[in-house]
């Protein structure tokens, strides 16, 4: 990575910095989801915005929406299921706007009555689709701290993905590979009478269980994972079926 010498008394080297930042490429080519279907990240709600009604922010994470008639979906509740309804209008920047699309931070304001209102609520998701809510997700991670914590079976954690911020629960763990980062041996993943037991530099595949209520997840999402001390990374795998009785 390039070094550069800069002052903030004289300012000298800031108009190469800023060069060298505005040169930096994009993270996300979010032109690039445009056919995926529409996705909205509800970041904060508005439950009764004078005349206008009920307005949630956001990102657009994928696809495109024309607001006016277009029937989407809510959600997830408290009980899983999503609340079908009318995107009536969307602002960008204090802007009134008819379509949002990929990569765009916006606002919709949505046909609800009263009772639904009050099921709005933060790390929901918009979507054309009628989509499903989970309670558990298989992921991938890799602990980067927690020195002195161990990491085992009904581990209790707070996690990141997206939108989606609660606490969840460790079910079942499985070695990937116990010394991924190079680590001295003591700080990898072991097995002992009571489980496999995760350290600083281990990976595992971990199923989790939310602990209050079900969420939308959908693979290859990134995830975070923090606990006192403790902190890790991973991605979502998959979402176990569930089998009618």
């Amino acid at each position: 990575a390039p070094m550069i010498d800069v002052s903030c008394v004289t300012g000298e080297g800031l108009d190469l910095l800023r060069k060298m930042l505005f040169a930096l490429p994009k993270r996300r080519q979010h032109e690039k989801k445009l056919n995926r279907p529409f996705e909205f990240l509800v970041e904060d709600v508005f439950s009764n915005v004078p005349g206008v009604g009920s307005v949630v922010s956001g990102f657009v994470n994928a696809g495109e929406l024309t607001v006016g008639s277009t029937q989407v979906f809510i959600g997830p509740t408290d009980d899983g299921t999503f609340l079908k309804t009318v995107a009536k209008s969307a602002h960008i920047a204090r802007i009134n706007t008819t379509r949002v699309t990929a990569g765009q931070s916006a606002t919709l304001a949505f046909s609800l009555n009263k009772e639904m209102r009050k099921k709005l609520r933060r790390g929901m998701v918009v979507m054309r689709d009628n989509p499903t809510s989970t309670k558990e997700f298989d992921a991938e991670i890799c602990v980067l701290k927690g020195e002195g914590t161990t990491i085992r079976e009904s581990y209790q954690a707070y996690v990141h993905i997206l939108n989606v911020r609660q606490t969840a629960f460790a079910r079942n763990i499985e070695i990937v590979n116990n010394n991924a980062l190079g680590l001295p041996p003591s700080h990898g993943a072991k097995l002992d009478s009571e489980g496999i037991v995760l350290r600083p530099g281990s990976r595992a595949k971990v199923r989790f269980e939310f602990a209050q209520r079900p969420e939308y997840i959908r693979p290859g999402m990134r995830m975070l994972f923090r606990d006192g001390r403790v902190r890790g990374v991973g991605i979502v795998t998959g979402i176990p079926t569930v089998t009618a009785t």
